[in-house]
């Protein structure tokens, strides 16, 4: 018999798993009532318990029924690269907490109505986040985050989507009439993707507690309660607001687990606006791309609008140049922006939503009145004449927008008329006084906004606005060429810069020689680079250690750093740390050193195409040492 929280096969006769301790009790499909192993007919409903589970057919039977066509190609085209990969995953359980309740009052038939509604606004909202739902447990569901599509932010995009669930889940509530509860648990940490089959079900194995973890908080949440781990509070602190709650015991893990209460998400909130909270370090270098966006708000604000193009490599400093501009310019234009992000390409207008509510105050609690109430406040100080753009602008905010035709409007119609809505609205600003409008991350943008920006384009030189779009290489730009246009691409610092920002980050006038070699060849001068070896520095400081334990630090710093943008340097960084770990007695590090530099390995290896030079990457000295030592 399967465990229905870890997948870990027990005997018949046992009531609890052996590897979790959860009950090994069978849900019925039908009602919910919980059954003992090997009961043939539900002690709730009287349903004979085989003929109540889901047939091949039932629509969440198989994954391959319920996860979308553009999810399910990618799946399956990276299917086979996945199989034997070790991944950082979110787990998120949830179920319905009065589900026991709810079947005894409704019966079996609108019991089951009731749950496939339950699903299929899970299936939405986790879909929307690209995780999966890998199999449905009686009154509830696993999800998986992080795998089998891989994503950093794994952490926040389960707990954006857990949120997501509670929210529509009181939507239904309202329609059905039904008090239905859930409860949810969440966990990050590791697992050893299997095969992926056809149906897309996958088989993968948990790396020590990640998913009895999630299982286990979601056993102790209470009704409408979302809890938890510290490695995933660590992932989304900044980006979520969330309550403390303790320490809790809990069966199978010999550590107390601190869990915390999820409450409700912080906005779209951008890396940097979170590191400004905690003390940016000091800027250094780029004066000269200072000095170009300077003067194209120079020629703005003389009338002659202005469109710049800022381009670089992830963590190079896109975001932290135009912070300083931003501070730079002060009380000289209006400053508004909008952000994407990872997951925003399904969601429509999302950068231009995220404008306007920072815009316009808009709070992520404020009630419906409250949102129209500051929109209007927003629009109409610019101008009585402006009160004709006011349905759209509430509808594009999700709020009731005044005017019934507006809902019923053709789609095509009714865009044209939030697009020129929106050009009014900026062309008015821009008359009273000069604006600067910010997008970043245009890689991650959707669709429905890259029409826009095409579409204020050609207005841009008509008025006091500087238009500053950022994206990484490889992006194709929607906004073709103009006279207007400038373009920023912004390269790795100088060795003299990373010296002199990891100088004033530590607050000393010098560093040793051999020290400064290390940083400008580790680091390569990225700043985030720079930054993250900074502050392993000032925590050996901190403990009194010398500086000649600092080659150990930086090492350990950019095994997490350059997870992403340099594969190559990160294993052999991982595999010189399992020599230091060796050399000094510490096996259990070194072997976890070790099993990391291989993983990002198998990673390079997966993603090459040609037969003969995977096979001469996998002989090369280096490589082979990887794999005898893990």
């Amino acid at each position: 018999m399967q465990c229905h929280q870890c997948h870990a096969e027990n005997r018949e006769e046992r009531r609890f798993c052996a590897e979790c301790g959860a009950s090994l009790n069978r849900a019925c499909p039908s009602c919910g009532f919980s059954n003992e192993p090997g009961q043939k007919f539900c002690g709730g409903c009287g349903t004979p318990v085989a003929a109540a589970e889901p047939t091949p057919e039932s629509k969440f039977s198989s994954p391959k029924l319920y996860t979308p066509k553009h999810l399910a190609e990618k799946i399956l085209q990276s299917k086979t690269a996945l199989a034997g990969e070790r991944k950082q995953v979110t787990t998120l359980f949830c179920d319905i907490a009065n589900s026991t309740v709810l079947a005894n009052r409704l019966g079996p038939e609108e019991m089951h109505a009731l749950l496939n509604q339950f699903f299929d606004l899970a299936l939405t909202e986790v879909h929307r986040y690209e995780g999966t739902i890998n199999q449905f447990l009686g009154d509830g569901f696993m999800a998986l985050f992080g795998a089998p599509l891989a994503h950093e932010d794994h952490a926040r995009r389960a707990a954006l989507a857990a949120l997501e669930v509670q929210n529509e889940l009181e939507d239904l509530v309202s329609r059905t009439s039904h008090s239905i509860k859930v409860r949810m648990g969440l966990n990050s940490g590791a697992v050893v993707i299997g095969a992926i089959g056809d149906n897309l079900r996958m088989d993968y194995t948990a790396v020590g507690d990640t998913t009895n973890i999630a299982a286990r908080l979601q056993q102790l949440a209470e009704q409408g309660q979302i809890l938890v781990s510290e490695p995933t509070f660590q992932a989304i602190e900044g980006y979520c607001h969330t309550d403390y709650l303790g320490e809790f015991s809990i069966k199978g893990i010999r550590e107390p687990v601190k869990a915390w209460g999820l409450l409700s998400g912080r906005g779209a909130r951008t890396r940097l606006e979170i590191e400004a909270e905690r003390g940016l370090t000091p800027f250094v270098g780029r004066e000269r791309e200072l000095m170009l966006l300077q003067d194209c708000f120079e020629k703005a604000r003389s009338e002659q609008g202005q469109l710049v193009f800022v381009v670089g490599e992830p963590s190079i400093g896109k975001s932290r140049l135009l912070y300083e501009f931003h501070r730079r310019l002060g009380n000289e234009a209006t400053w508004c922006e909008g952000h994407s992000v990872s997951f925003g390409w399904s969601i429509a207008y999302h950068p231009l939503i995220d404008l306007l509510k920072r815009n316009f105050q808009i709070d992520a609690n404020d009630a419906e009145n409250a949102i129209i109430e500051k929109i209007e406040h927003g629009v109409l100080r610019l101008g009585d004449d402006l009160k004709p753009i006011l349905p759209y602008i509430r509808y594009l905010l999700a709020v009731d927008p005044g005017d019934p035709a507006v809902k019923t409007m053709e789609p095509q119609l009714r865009r044209a008329e939030i697009f020129d809505g929106l050009r009014r609205l900026t062309l008015r600003a821009a008359e009273i006084h000069p604006q600067v409008v910010v997008f970043e991350d245009l890689h991650w943008m959707d669709q429905a906004t890259e029409f826009y920006l095409r579409f204020i384009t050609d207005s841009i030189p008509a008025g006091r606005l500087l238009l500053i779009l950022t994206y990484r290489p490889g992006y194709i730009n929607p906004v073709e060429e103009r006279t207007f246009r400038s373009r920023i691409t912004l390269s790795s610092m100088s060795p003299s810069d990373s010296i002199a920002m990891t100088r004033s980050i530590l607050s000393v006038d010098s560093l040793p020689e051999d020290l400064q070699t290390t940083i400008v060849q580790r680091a390569e001068g990225n700043p985030f680079f720079v930054e993250e070896v900074t502050k392993s520095l000032i925590e050996i400081a901190a403990t009194g250690e010398k500086w000649d334990a600092a080659e150990s630090a930086f090492q350990q710093a950019l095994s997490i750093a350059k997870v992403v943008s340099n594969p190559t340097q990160l294993y052999k960084t991982h595999f010189s740390m399992g020599k230091f770990y060796s050399a000094s007695g510490q096996t259990e590090p070194a072997q976890a050193s070790y099993r990391a530099a291989r993983d990002v390995v198998d990673q390079i290896k997966n993603s090459i195409q040609n037969s003969d030079l995977r096979s001469g990457f996998e002989k090369s000295n280096l490589i082979r040492k990887v794999y005898e030592n893990s």
